[in-house]
C-alpha cells in the first residue's frame, strides 16, 4: 500500500496547447466508462497517457486526477498518485505539447516529501497541520512565511506568547504545548527542486 502524494499542478503555455490538453481531460472524464481498464476511474492517469499516444506499461502514471480546472489561460490539475509527483508523467505531456511549462507542489506527509518546482508559481512555502480534538481545532493551513504562521496561531488562541519566526523556535513551542495538551501538529517547508 503506498503513501499517496498530493499534487497541484499549473500549465501554462500556448492557447491551443493548453486547450487541447483541456478537452483531452475532459473527454476522458465524460465517458461513462474508463478508457482502459484500471482501479482509479475514468480519470486514471494511465488513461491520459493512453488518450496522448503514450503506453502506461511504460510509463509511471499510478495515480488520478482529482480535480481540474481552467481559467484564464491556466490549467489547474490536482491528482492523488502513489509515493510522489509523477515526474515520467509529467514529463511525456511535455513532450506531447512543447510549448506547455508544467509548474507542481506536492505533498506526501508519510515520507515528508513537500516539493515545488517553481516558488513564484506557488508562494505558500510553508505547511500547517495541527490538530487538537479536545478543543475542535483542526487546522491544514499553507503559508508565504514563518511571521505568518506564528499570527495564524495566535489568532486562533494557539499560541500565547512571543516566538521568534523560525521554524526551530515555533516547533519548540508547539512542543512544549504537546507536552501539557493531547495536540499533534506538522510544520514543513516546501523545497524547491529542478528536474
Amino acid at each position: 500500500m503506498p503513501n499517496w502524494a498530493y499534487t497541484t499542478y499549473k500549465i501554462k503555455g500556448s492557447e491551443e496547447e493548453v486547450a487541447a490538453l483541456h478537452k483531452t481531460i475532459q473527454e476522458l472524464d465524460q465517458r461513462e466508462e474508463s478508457l482502459l481498464p484500471n482501479g482509479f476511474g475514468k480519470l486514471w492517469l494511465g488513461n491520459l497517457v493512453h488518450a496522448l499516444g503514450g503506453d502506461w506499461n511504460d510509463i509511471y502514471c499510478r495515480g488520478q486526477i482529482l480535480d481540474y480546472s481552467l481559467e484564464n489561460g491556466i490549467l489547474c490539475i490536482n491528482t492523488e498518485t502513489a509515493w510522489g509527483e509523477l515526474s515520467e508523467t509529467r514529463h511525456f505531456i511535455e513532450s506531447q505539447f512543447p510549448s506547455l511549462e508544467i509548474y507542481f507542489q506536492t505533498e506526501e506527509p508519510g515520507m515528508c516529501i513537500f516539493q515545488t518546482n517553481n516558488s513564484e508559481i506557488f508562494p505558500e512555502k510553508w505547511i500547517l497541520d495541527y490538530n487538537d480534538e479536545k478543543n475542535s481545532l483542526y487546522i491544514w493551513e499553507y503559508f508565504t512565511d514563518l511571521p505568518a504562521v506564528i499570527e495564524y496561531l495566535k489568532n486562533n488562541g494557539v499560541l500565547t506568547k512571543v516566538v521568534y519566526p523560525s521554524k526551530g523556535a515555533i516547533t519548540a513551542a508547539l512542543d512544549e504545548l504537546q507536552q501539557e495538551q493531547d495536540i499533534s501538529y506538522m510544520l514543513e517547508e516546501f523545497v524547491e527542486v529542478s528536474d
